[in-house]
């Protein structure tokens, strides 16, 4: 009969290093969140003749805004813990898609990001601390996929590889 010893993080009771860049990663999270939403609410309504559709854009610049505030307070936090540099590489893609102005930039941005994301934008271990920061970047990842998908990144079309993109029909095959 054999033993059987299940695979746990070690000290999984204990709780993880905390520091700046840690605590302030989850209200970030919160922006993107906050301005997903608003950009959503914007895309519903069209440019209509609701005489709302001011408030939306209003609050839709305001989420921008804030995003845009909480980026460089995070940027500005002290890079202590080498725990913390994933964090940081993501909060720079992030502030890098929104002020992109190359044609299909964020979308390509977003596109690097998830071939080098376990490379460089997880925390290697199995210990706590690599347990907490690696859950906030899959949730961050999972919120920048859908920020990439707003209409507002939509201003070229999505290339993914070196071909093309022209408006004459496809040749046709024999």
């Amino acid at each position: 009969m054999t033993n059987q010893t299940p695979i746990t993080a070690f000290g999984p009771h204990k709780a993880p290093h905390q520091t700046a860049a840690s605590r302030a990663f989850p209200f970030l999270l919160t922006l993107i969140t906050d301005f997903i939403i608003a950009e959503r609410d914007l895309e519903d309504v069209g440019q209509s003749q609701d005489p709302a559709y001011s408030l939306w854009l209003r609050d839709a610049d305001r989420a921008q805004t804030r995003l845009t505030n909480g980026l460089r307070h995070f940027h500005a936090l002290p890079k202590l813990a080498l725990a913390d540099q994933p964090l940081f590489r993501t909060a720079l893609i992030i502030d890098a898609m929104l002020n992109c102005e190359e044609l299909g930039g964020a979308r390509r941005l977003h596109h690097e990001m998830h071939f080098s994301f376990f490379s460089q934008f997880q925390v290697p271990g199995i210990g706590v601390t690599a347990m907490q920061r690696n859950a906030m970047l899959i949730q961050a990842r999972h919120l920048m996929t859908a920020m990439v998908a707003l209409p507002l990144f939509d201003s070229a079309p999505e290339v993914l590889d070196d071909t093309r993109v022209s408006d004459e029909p496809p040749a046709p095959t024999f």
